[in-house]
């Protein structure tokens, strides 16, 4: 059995599950021989996953939820972890988004992650230099099932808002974009979710920069930035608040939910015919 050591829960995605898969083994008061008969694996595995070797499987999840009395929190993290595009300073961000009440998103090129479809986020691992072509798989899978948090019981509101240009990237050809864009039309009808559509005509706005995401959790708001190399959660009031003001500023400039829906009508047509 491997030993027990000190785990930089951000060192990787494996790490950052072991850390708390052990986290909850010792607040129950269970050892690693004591849990592995209880879920009927063996302690050697434990130890593996606990100092971040490797990742469990789905029933090794679903039974340590079940052991701990957790709804589900594990298999959110494990879901989170497992791709292999999920980098250690992107993780955090994960944990929060399935965490907020309030989500803002503002996106300046392509789709966000959380309404996009499978072919749509395949097309855009694709195109990432040094990909696996065997990970992104597990990469497509590991993004869609992100969206799950809209299945909640007391699911985040999303309002997001996206320039025009996101509908006109042809991501993965026509028939992609066809489907994609449908599925914002969809997606748009969930009591949870707004989504409205900068038009290309507005020229200049406060979100050029970069797109970025504010989410609102327990009664504090952080901030994802996003970028080509990494991007950055911040938790900074000066920061939130210069994001905020930039969202304002793009929503201010959006469609109303009711034209941005026709907008999105409109490049639908563009991409059957």
């Amino acid at each position: 059995m491997s030993p027990q050591r000190e785990l930089d829960p951000e060192s990787s995605p494996a790490a950052r599950f072991g850390f708390e898969l052990r986290k909850r083994r010792v607040a129950a008061d269970l050892t690693q021989e004591a849990l592995g008969d209880v879920i009927k694996y063996t302690p050697a595995l434990i130890s593996m996953i606990e100092n971040g070797h490797r990742l469990p499987t789905a029933d090794f999840v679903h039974r340590c939820d079940a052991v701990f009395g957790l709804d589900g929190t594990l298999h959110r993290l494990w879901q989170m972890c497992r791709s292999d595009t999920a980098k250690k300073w992107f993780v955090p961000w994960l944990e929060i988004e399935q965490t907020a009440s309030m989500l803002y998103a503002w996106e300046h090129s392509l789709v966000p992650g959380l309404l996009q479809i499978p072919d749509y986020a395949r097309a855009l691992f694709l195109g990432m230099p040094r990909m696996r072509p065997l990970s992104i798989d597990d990469a497509v899978t590991a993004r869609i099932e992100r969206q799950a948090v809209f299945e909640r019981e007391r699911p985040p509101m999303l309002c997001a808002v996206l320039d025009e240009v996101v509908l006109q990237r042809p991501v993965g050809g026509a028939a992609v974009m066809r489907e994609q864009l449908e599925h914002l039309l969809t997606v748009a009808e969930h009591p949870c979710i707004t989504l409205q559509i900068v038009p290309l005509q507005v020229g200049c706005t406060a979100g050029l920069g970069g797109a970025f995401v504010l989410a609102h959790v327990h009664g504090h708001d952080l901030a994802y930035l996003d970028s080509t190399v990494q991007g950055a959660v911040t938790a900074l009031p000066g920061d939130v608040e210069e994001v905020r003001v930039r969202h304002d500023a793009v929503r201010a400039a959006a469609l109303s939910q009711d034209a941005s829906a026709e907008l999105i009508k409109e490049w639908v047509q563009r991409w059957t015919s």
